[in-house]
């Protein structure tokens, strides 16, 4: 008997809908003809707590549990033990009085290092030590089941995934159970403190960006204008009177000399005009963490609330491939389903979409070199029941993304001018769109100008215009704006931005964020939770709790820097 063991019961029914053989339903599990498929509900076994690793000879409190004490920190375990979940042991039972049974095993974890793991570990557990295979699905509708039943391979293969994930675990345990301990002792008991390897140098990442908006003090500035059939804008002399180190014209004064200037003179020769045609590309699929700042952006969903709808559309409703991913590529073998994807979507109600669609086509998507344990998020072409409300919104985001995949390059005239007037530069840009391409799929038609454009007619060097008006804009600098799910969530994923050691930055960019894509959402949760963080509408705010807790703890904890190395690692 092959005995599939899956992390959850969504994907162990996924998985048993294809299997051979008549399907009867037992008690947690299904049997396939002579095949079998049970689950997990996540994690069924959990770290031990540290009173197991610390002497039964130690003081307890009033609940029986071993009392917090500066004297036994830290606490490195020698041998690491795992306990059974309360709530998971009868789906235990179920699954050890299979594994008497079974001749096979196949791990049907999450395709992930975290669902390599939950699965090893039960093995481990219960003592398996047959042979074992290892099932990878990047979706679950009918013809990626099959596909990846037909290309088992050796569990073996994926021992460093399992390594890698357990390795977190420890480290998450090692710094959240002893420094919560200690810092909350040194805090004499008054709150427990909770600290965490990624938890921690994200709120200082909240919290850092909220002192720096309350800290902002905003500045004026002015922009000359002249208008000769069109607004072009002065352009700013470093060496100009007014001009402040921050490349700011600062004297309102200055400004209004300058279109004194430019009116009393009356006319602007024309010293550059170049008009080129140009083109844009389809933007890149989706990883998980570019779908939940595009969700953020135009939806207003959490992070959580992104990949709880992305996590159903590919468990429930088999309608879009694996969410955690941090991938934005596609590989080229899976080009030869384009057109039976499209034709599916077609039936989906995507129809009007599709016809432009040229599944031939092959966008910069398509890179094989550049995808990694997963690809991007796309739509599978087919679909099990019907997505409603903020599901059925984050699927129409998905669908577009792979549908403009198939569609031209966005065309459009890039229009530039400079003038001189009254001894100074005037510098004037525009941007004409000539072919929707891939914008049609988002809404835009021939015509559409783009926003903040405006018509440049076509000019000649050396040509004169005359000076018809001329003004300064009094504008402000602004302060960066606070967090949002989506934007804290892509400078997790971009941690090099905010690192001012340009070694450190480097590397970074390379290889690393703050936590993964799977654990992200639940980081941000967790701060909420803890109020750390609170909610203004689509803004995270920082708490006095948040702020007092980062200003209170040493650099390492609170650098993003220490924890995305340990993430290389």
């Amino acid at each position: 008997m092959r005995l599939f063991i899956a992390e959850k019961p969504s994907l162990g029914k996924g998985i048993a809908k294809y299997l051979p053989g008549s399907q009867s339903s037992g008690n947690g599990y299904v049997q396939c003809g002579s095949d079998a498929v049970t689950w997990c509900f996540g994690h069924v076994f959990e770290q031990a707590g540290p009173d197991y690793y610390l002497p039964d000879d130690r003081p307890r409190n009033s609940k029986g549990n071993k009392k917090w004490r500066m004297e036994d920190l830290p606490i490195f375990p020698e041998r690491w033990k795992l306990e059974a979940k309360e709530d998971a042991k009868a789906q235990i039972k179920v699954i050890r009085d299979l594994l008497k049974k079974a001749d096979l095993v196949v791990n049907a974890g999450d395709p992930d290092r975290e669902g390599q793991l939950l699965v090893d570990e039960v093995l481990e557990e219960l003592g398996w030590k047959g042979p074992t295979q290892r099932i990878w699905l990047a979706a679950l509708d009918e013809q990626s089941v099959k596909k990846a039943l037909g290309s088992l391979r050796d569990n073996q293969e994926y021992r460093n995934l399992c390594h890698a994930a357990r390795a977190r675990s420890h480290a998450d345990w090692l710094v959240g159970m002893n420094l919560s301990r200690a810092f909350s002792l040194q805090n004499e008991g008054s709150a427990v403190i909770s600290i965490g390897r990624v938890q921690t140098p994200t709120l200082a990442l909240v919290v850092r960006r909220d002192e720096k908006i309350e800290n902002f003090k905003p500045k004026d500035f002015f922009v000359p204008r002249i208008h000769t059939g069109f607004w072009a804008a002065w352009e700013l002399r470093e060496d100009f009177a007014g001009v402040d180190g921050e490349g700011y014209l600062t004297d309102r004064k200055a400004a209004d000399s300058l279109i004194a200037k430019a009116k009393s003179e009356g006319k602007a020769v024309v010293q550059e005009y170049e008009a080129k045609e140009k083109q844009q590309s389809a933007p890149l699929g989706f990883s998980l963490s570019e779908l939940q700042k595009v969700c953020s952006a135009k939806l207003g969903l959490s992070a959580q609330d992104v990949l709880n709808a992305a996590q159903a559309l590919y468990e429930t409703h088999k309608a879009t491939t694996y969410p955690r991913t941090d991938c934005r590529y596609l590989p080229e073998e899976q080009h030869g389903e384009a057109d039976r994807v499209l034709k599916g979507l077609a039936r989906l109600g995507y129809a009007e979409w599709t016809k432009g669609a040229d599944s031939s086509r092959k966008s910069a998507i398509w890179n094989t070199g550049k995808v990694t344990a997963h690809h991007a998020i796309i739509p599978t072409g087919s679909m099990e029941g019907k997505p409603e409300g903020v599901v059925a919104k984050v699927y129409e985001i998905i669908v577009r993304s792979y549908l403009a995949q198939f569609y031209p390059p966005y065309q459009f005239r890039a229009i530039k001018t400079v003038l001189t007037c009254a001894g100074e530069t005037w510098k004037a840009t525009a941007n004409v769109p000539l072919s929707p391409g891939w914008k049609a799929v988002y809404g835009m038609v021939e015509d559409e100008s783009e926003e903040g454009s405006q018509p440049i007619p076509m000019l000649q060097k050396g040509q004169t215009l005359p000076v018809q008006d001329a003004d300064v804009q009094a504008k402000q600098t602004k302060p960066p704006s606070r967090f949002t799910d989506g934007s804290l969530i892509e400078a997790m994923s971009n941690i090099h931005k905010f690192i001012e050691d340009e070694a450190a930055k480097a590397k970074l960019k390379e290889t690393s964020g703050l936590g993964t894509e799977a654990t992200r959402a639940s980081i941000l949760e967790t701060l909420l939770g803890r109020g750390f963080v609170e909610r203004k509408g689509k803004q995270l705010i920082s708490t006095r709790a948040g702020r007092e807790l980062v200003k209170a703890l040493p650099r390492e904890l609170t650098d993003p820097v220490t924890t995305a190395k340990w993430e290389d690692a």
